[in-house]
């Protein structure tokens, strides 16, 4: 199984890629404009010129669930609403783009850290959490990445060895 991993934010969205639970490809997207919908935009430009250069038939596309009690932090409505935006525009891009039998998953953040041995729950801050992403994939993948390529990293690599059942998109 190939697949293809999203920390999707609108100024920052790490990606990586994984050919049969071997990590091949990692890197982040960035956009800047004050407009929102222009950032979505340029994400999914981003995406889609990652999907024309991978060489890696990709089976699944995951991505971090967003709900507003994710991780325990306090977002605004604004921020998750926005985040689910781009959720759905990456599933469209994704299927209207690449392939439409791609199946799209969805993970928590606590099923794929606590994957990666990455202790989760009350108490424990935003910052100490992106921190630990990285000690992890740099201590597994001898790699120095962002905070956004690690968490992409660390959902593949906590989908591919979870023993969680993953949920799928609705629509499927």
């Amino acid at each position: 199984m190939n697949i293809l991993t999203i920390d999707a934010s609108t100024k920052s969205t790490g990606v990586a890629v994984f050919e049969n639970k071997e990590l091949k490809f990692y890197d982040c997207f960035t956009a800047s404009s004050k407009d929102v919908i222009e950032r979505i935009k340029k994400i999914t430009s981003s995406l889609k010129e990652l999907l024309d250069k991978i060489d890696i038939k990709i089976d699944k596309v995951i991505l971090e669930e967003v709900r507003p009690e994710n991780g325990g932090f306090e977002k605004s409505i604004q921020t998750n609403r926005v985040l689910m935006w781009l959720q759905g525009q990456i599933a469209i891009t994704v299927h209207e783009y690449y392939d439409k039998d791609v199946e799209i998953v969805y993970i928590y953040p606590s099923t794929w850290r606590s994957a990666c041995g990455i202790q989760t729950g009350r108490g424990k801050k935003r910052n100490t959490l992106k921190q630990e992403d990285i000690n992890f994939v740099k201590n597994k993948f001898k790699i120095d990445v962002n905070d956004d390529i690690a968490d992409a990293i660390g959902i593949g690599w906590g989908f591919l060895n979870s023993t969680t059942k993953e949920e799928k998109c609705p629509w499927d």
